[in-house]
């Protein structure tokens, strides 16, 4: 995320200061507000305003690079383009790029982790997802193509009821923080205007009275329509707070899905648990042992390798 947003390179010093930072930042963000030397929000405070910090001084060498070669700013990462296309402030911007490292980056690929966590232990989807994607597959050659479609996107209906039950029951983003902006009395409580709320979405998700068995990885609930209803369903929010990219992760989701079952197997390489405090991660960083699997036309071979999610 940061080569997109700023055109960092992973693996470089300046790179792996602004991933520490932000792991600090991270843990941070749903301590106790205590805000003295040593808390964890004292913490997540001071790697905040470090972040800001480097963003502020890339933004400030991107204009100098302009004002001095008199020549439009670089627009190959979102940084370029917020420069030179928006309207937004220089606060505005800052605020834009560091909520964009976190919606980017920490949400989408732990949904992958999990993804992958959930259907090693659910054999009967992998096989049903692998099906699927055999035919999107087939039709593929069939046209000529050799980039999959919008088409073949809507296609892929079992595929979105993996990617919802995935984001159901892994509660990635856990809760949300919202502001009261008038009076509400709600279930025989009133809120009153000014208060801090954090509506605890995995409570919902969770819910026996709404989710048969909800601690169970069940992808096929979601072939039933009732389940979508906005009340009871919102990995990325709602209302018009709603996540602005919410149908983008689910595409990436689904295009890694596709490459995943259609080229390999996996398994534990040992066992592993995600834990959800201060955000959902796995201890062991989740390793897997994968092996490369033949195409339906036997024109893959078998290779065996380790790699870690």
């Amino acid at each position: 995320m940061a080569k997109n947003i700023m055109s960092m390179d992973p693996g470089e010093e300046e790179t792996e200061r602004l991933r520490l930072e932000y792991i600090t930042f991270m843990k941070g963000v749903v301590s106790a507000p205590l805000n003295f030397p040593g808390t964890a929000y004292w913490k997540a405070l001071k790697s905040r305003a470090s972040i800001l910090g480097v963003i502020e001084r890339k933004m400030e060498d991107r204009l100098e690079k302009m004002s001095r070669e008199k020549s439009s700013v670089e627009e190959d990462d979102l940084l370029g383009w917020a420069l030179k296309q928006s309207n937004l402030s220089k606060e505005q911007i800052l605020d834009l790029l560091l909520s964009l490292l976190f919606a980017g980056h920490e949400t989408s690929s732990m949904a992958l982790a999990l993804a992958i966590f959930f259907l090693e232990g659910c054999p009967k989807a992998v096989q049903e997802l692998r099906e699927e994607h055999l035919l999107i597959a087939r039709r593929q050659r069939l046209r000529g193509a050799s980039k999959l479609s919008w088409e073949d996107y809507k296609e892929m209906v079992f595929t979105q009821c993996v990617i919802n039950e995935t984001l159901r029951l892994g509660n990635v983003v856990r809760f949300l923080h919202r502001k009261v902006i008038r009076d509400v009395h709600y279930n025989g409580y009133d809120i009153p205007r000014g208060w801090k709320i954090l509506p605890v979405l995995a409570a919902v998700h969770l819910d026996s009275s709404l989710y048969e068995d909800p601690s169970r990885f069940n992808p096929w609930r979601w072939k039933l329509q009732s389940n979508n209803a906005p009340s009871s369903f919102m990995p990325y929010g709602g209302g018009p707070r709603l996540c602005a990219g919410s149908e983008l992760a689910k595409l990436e989701m689904a295009i890694f899905l596709h490459h995943l079952v259609l080229n390999f197997r996996w398994e534990l390489a040992e066992p592993d648990q995600a834990f959800v405090y201060p955000f959902v991660d796995f201890p062991k960083g989740l390793p897997i042992r994968v092996q490369r699997v033949a195409d339906d036309q036997g024109h893959r071979s078998v290779l065996t390798e380790s790699t870690r999610g």
